[in-house]
């Protein structure tokens, strides 16, 4: 009877361990199983949507309002104000993963226009971490995290926008709404890009990062200084087990549901882990600038340079 009890508890902490579910979900935990797990062929939950036609909603028209971006530049110090309304279209807000609804919030940045390469980078949790001339606010971190059986949130573990075990009420934009009505990206806007009929053939410059380096979307030229090619990220899923307990941290195998489950591999991209890169663009022969990607992360997650403090809602 004992050795049938014990054999059932260990089929339990098997299962416990290897979930790609909502983690908060398991409470049984064997160290020696967790350390020999096999990540190296977890699936991966990443999704992110780049059909511009699930968006059919004209928000200014809907707001009775207008769109607004307005950049001016006095010394060395560009201004920004936008409103988050934006100028293409959007999704349904309220929906089903997503009950808030999109008003025009206006906001003033500031950023250098003459932006260096810091001595270390900066995360960019905390931050808005850039405009697009959409009018719209780049903010990628969210503010979910993992949540223990006995209800501990454990905030060195933040769960991403771009996945599918959990709808955070993304629509094409990859961009949802905050309680204040704030309309803001996750990842790649694709009815914006839609909208400037980006097809590859040319670079296109989309925004400003809070340190002061333009945003390009992912076509670039290419080394050779004459060749338009696609980039994605260096990130990739990790191949090792979480090790948490399931309880005060997740367990089981990277899937892409936390943005810890993911790092970042040199050679794996030319794009550094801030999503930048040296290169020529359309405004210079060699400049740095980041980019925007199809794969995680999207939207770059750190700073290669200072951010100017309006853009950190930090305490």
């Amino acid at each position: 009877m004992n050795l049938s009890k014990n054999f059932f508890l260990f089929v339990l902490s098997l299962l416990a361990s290897c979930t790609s579910s909502d983690d908060s979900d398991a409470v049984l935990f064997d160290d020696d199983l967790s350390a020999n797990l096999d990540c190296t062929t977890s699936t991966s939950v990443f999704t992110i949507n780049l059909d511009p036609a699930t968006c059919n909603i004209d928000i200014a028209s809907e707001l009775g309002s207008t769109s607004l971006y307005s950049e001016s530049i006095s010394g060395d110090t560009r201004s920004i104000v936008i409103n988050g309304v934006a100028n293409h279209l959007v999704g349904q807000f309220p929906n089903s993963g997503n009950p808030n609804t999109i008003s025009a919030v206006t906001e003033t940045y500031s950023m250098t226009t003459a932006p260096e390469l810091a001595n270390s980078i900066t995360n960019g949790g905390g931050y808005t971490t850039g405009i697009l001339f959409s009018g719209v606010a780049i903010e990628p971190y969210t503010a979910e995290f993992f949540v223990g059986s006995t209800g501990t949130i454990n905030r060195d573990w933040n769960i991403t926008t771009l996945q599918s075990t959990r709808n955070l009420g993304l629509d094409c934009n990859n961009a949802h709404v905050q309680p204040t009505g704030r309309y803001h990206y996750h990842g790649t806007p694709s009815s914006y890009m839609d909208n400037l009929n980006i097809d590859g053939s040319e670079m296109f410059k989309v925004g400003y990062a809070a340190d002061g380096f333009p945003i390009y979307y992912k076509y670039v030229i290419d080394d050779d200084g004459s060749t338009i090619v696609p980039l994605e990220s260096g990130y990739q899923l990790k191949t090792e087990a979480r090790g948490g307990d399931g309880i005060s941290a997740p367990d089981g195998c990277p899937d892409g549901y936390y943005f810890q489950d993911y790092e970042y591999i040199n050679g794996n991209s030319t794009l550094d882990e801030c999503n930048g890169r040296f290169g020529k663009t359309p405004e210079a022969n060699e400049e740095y600038y980041y980019v925007i990607t199809d794969n995680f992360p999207s939207m770059p997650l750190c700073f290669s340079g200072t951010p100017d403090s309006s853009f950190s809602f930090r305490p």
